[in-house]
């Protein structure tokens, strides 16, 4: 009767309900700390005693079912700095263990290795407010899932994270979601090149924001969003590096928006790779904005994208090529002079103006022509400030030499001009006297 006695209390033990006895783990509620839930008592004493014994002891912090009240700083870097306090912190789970607080704080601060899952983060202040997780300096090799945040200015806060992820994670009623920022005035010490300072291969999957200014706001390379949604939100996604400092190789893909003004937001970006949107608009008398809204946005691909209901544009783009078929009902592109857009169905489109001096202009070499093909080919715009033109003309192509494109005007009345040589396309404003073509948007199509 004792031997199955033991084997039972040795089973209990073993137990994830009990895991606060495992001698690999601390519980802020212990004797030695004295936190106590539910009091209505500050209690950031107490765990930052438990976490401080965590880090100095090599062991792990437990926080039981209850609410914690919180109002100075959870520092895991307080004994051991930033690279020396690799610590897991853990609740029962997320809908029952609460950290809250109504300072204006950084909730929790963390650097290299830590590990935070099965938790609440609330801020009480009934206004956006402090930070949840703050990441000062520097953090690998991180992880923070099973999380609901909520009520703070920034949900998660970093700089130059890097290797660490971010997972099944609910966050609502914050200005910034997740914010992972860049300093490109003070590079990352481990590379002084100018594209060494953001926070590099971070995986962010089933994140969910919602009633934010922005979702995710990132400066990073090589990271990649799955599985993730935004909600009545200004922002979805922000993927953006300052002058000089160009991100690149990140990827978005499964990502659902509603009620989102802008989706994806761009700005000096090598490439970017979207796979698998749903994007849902507004109501026509109140439409979202764009999809897509990009400056010096490089390379951008997207792929299987599906979406409903109103937008003003499908993208805006300055100096950003973007391929792919964009679903946005009502919404048209809005692009500059260094602009293209490819819909995906053999058409690409960019902006172009016309000087008066009937000089022939290049166009793009992303409306180049090659092989023996037919294309239609029309531009429009505004000639010397009043008058609208629209032609439309086909180049029937052969292995791209001029000698052998034929070129015929379809319609309109003849005050553009093409010319193919080499697989480059020219245009000309073929006008005497007045102003150039300004506003202009030039379409190739390939038809065969």
């Amino acid at each position: 009767m004792m031997k199955n006695s033991a084997l039972v209390l040795v089973a209990a033990l073993s137990s994830p309900l009990v895991c606060a006895f495992d001698a690999s783990v601390v519980s802020i509620t212990d004797s030695r700390f004295g936190a106590v839930a539910n009091d209505g008592i500050d209690d950031s004493a107490q765990i930052q005693a438990a976490i401080n014994y965590a880090v100095v002891n090599n062991k792990s912090v437990y926080i039981p079912a209850g609410t914690f009240n919180v109002s100075n700083t959870l520092d895991v870097t307080q004994l051991k700095g930033n690279h020396n306090a690799r610590i897991k912190i853990f609740g029962e789970k997320r809908n029952l263990s609460t950290l809250a607080t109504s300072a204006d704080i950084s909730l929790i601060k963390v650097a290299h290795g830590v590990e935070l899952h099965d938790l609440s983060l609330r801020q009480n202040a009934g206004y956006a407010l402090g930070k949840a997780i703050d990441i000062p300096f520097a953090s690998y090799q991180s992880n923070f899932s099973k999380l609901n945040i909520s009520g703070f200015d920034k949900g998660i806060y970093g700089k130059w994270v890097i290797w660490s992820r971010f997972e099944d994670l609910f966050i609502a009623n914050v200005n910034v979601g997740i914010d992972l920022h860049g300093n490109g005035q003070t590079p990352a010490y481990w590379n002084l090149e100018p594209n060494g300072w953001f926070n590099n291969v971070n995986i962010f999957d089933n994140v969910y924001v919602e009633r934010s200014d922005t979702g995710i706001k990132l400066a990073a390379m090589g990271s990649n969003i799955v599985n993730s949604t935004v909600q009545n939100s200004r922002v979805g996604v922000e993927l953006y590096g300052p002058d000089q400092h160009y991100t690149w190789n990140n990827q978005i893909s499964n990502f659902y928006a509603e009620g989102v003004k802008t989706v994806f937001k761009v700005k000096n970006s090598r490439s970017l790779d979207i796979n698998g949107v749903f994007a849902q608009g507004g109501k026509s008398t109140d439409r979202a904005t764009a999809v897509i809204d990009a400056e010096n946005g490089g390379v951008i691909t997207i792929k299987g994208m599906t979406g409903q209901d109103w937008w003003t544009h499908t993208a805006i783009l300055k100096n950003t090529y973007l391929n792919g078929h964009i679903v946005a009902i009502g919404g048209s592109a809005n692009l500059d002079a260094s602009s293209t857009y490819s819909n995906g169905n053999s058409k690409q489109t960019a902006a172009i103006a016309l000087p008066a001096n009937s000089s022939w202009v290049a166009l793009p070499d992303s409306l180049s022509i090659s092989g023996n093909s037919t294309y239609r080919v029309t531009i429009s715009g505004i000639r010397d400030g009043y008058e609208p033109v629209l032609e439309e003309y086909t180049i029937f192509n052969w292995n791209g030499a001029s000698r052998y494109g034929k070129i015929s005007h379809n319609s309109g009345n003849g005050r553009i001009k093409f010319k193919v040589e080499g697989g480059k396309i020219y245009a000309q404003l073929a006008f005497n006297g007045g102003g150039g073509l300004s506003g202009g948007k030039v379409t190739v199509e390939k038809l065969h």
